[in-house]
């Protein structure tokens, strides 16, 4: 027989909107790996799992640095939310960082003289 609960990476910069939608897959009753920054999720996660009564201890954390911006790095993150969970049925993309800044480019553009 098959178990219901289904496991889910939940990647989170800690916003409102992100937890959110944790808190909710935890009171569907899945297990729950947040992936992110590690000081502002753990907080979280306990947060939830004193919220819903101790009904349930399903969500860990994953620390995960978005800004080193390097594809080893993500790798190694869901390789060991994926140790955590044993198999994997959702990955949920929360996470909303769009890389380094970039200032527009404010150059003035040279006069081209005209020739009649």
């Amino acid at each position: 027989m098959e178990n219901p609960r289904k496991n889910v990476i939940l990647t989170s910069n800690g916003d409102e909107i992100s937890l959110n939608i944790a808190r909710h897959l935890l009171q569907r009753g899945c297990r729950l790996v947040l992936m992110g920054n590690d000081g502002e999720l753990r907080p979280a996660a306990e947060n939830m799992e004193a919220s819903l009564n101790s009904r349930c201890h399903a969500v860990e954390v994953v620390g995960l640095d978005m800004k080193q911006e390097k594809a080893a790095v993500f790798y190694e993150a869901v390789a060991e939310a994926k140790r955590i969970l044993g198999t994997l049925d959702a990955f949920v993309n929360c996470y909303s960082y769009e890389g380094k800044f970039c200032i527009p480019f404010l150059r003035v553009r040279p006069r081209v003289p005209k020739y009649n």
